[in-house]
């Protein structure tokens, strides 16, 4: 086996050794504006999924600020969730086709500070102790363009229903 791996490194640092600048494949760059631009259509085709769907579904939703939709069902106690708490949550996670993703119970998160995802950390502030709401994420302020690597692809758009049961 030692024999095998050494024979690997040699054979591959020869034929590096061996590339000339003339063979070597040209890279290409896409300049700041143009991903600017991409990144602004993917965002806007979010935007646009989301809204048919809320329509479709003869949803009460708002459109955040940050550009999210959600509806509160029941803004549970007072005060209101800030960050820097422990919320404690039910989580049904969904693809906008039903497609169920998670169905968590206790899921325990501080509120930003944890590797949640982006568009739950605001969310969530909307919501006392035993609030409840639904809310959809366009795929940059969820899992975003590599998804979770298991049940949630890559640029998904997804619906939360959430039920608060704790904060400390």
């Amino acid at each position: 086996m030692k024999n095998i791996l050494m024979y690997a490194v040699f054979f591959l640092s020869m034929t590096a050794c061996n590339r000339s600048g003339d063979d070597a494949e040209p890279v290409t760059y896409i300049d700041k504006n143009r991903l600017m631009n991409i990144n602004k259509y993917l965002a806007n085709k979010d935007l646009d999924i989301m809204r048919h769907f809320v329509k479709r579904k003869s949803w009460k939703m708002l459109l955040s600020g940050e550009g999210y939709f959600y509806e509160v069902l029941d803004e549970g106690e007072q005060p209101k969730i800030t960050d820097k708490k422990q919320v404690t949550c039910e989580c049904r996670i969904s693809l906008l086709d039903g497609t169920p993703c998670y169905n968590i119970k206790n899921k325990v998160f501080v509120v930003g500070g944890s590797d949640e995802i982006y568009g739950l950390h605001h969310a969530i502030k909307l919501l006392g102790k035993g609030g409840k709401a639904r809310f959809i994420f366009p795929s940059h302020m969820a899992y975003g363009i590599r998804g979770d690597f298991d049940r949630i692809p890559p640029r998904t758009i997804l619906l939360y229903n959430v039920y608060v049961t704790n904060v400390r």
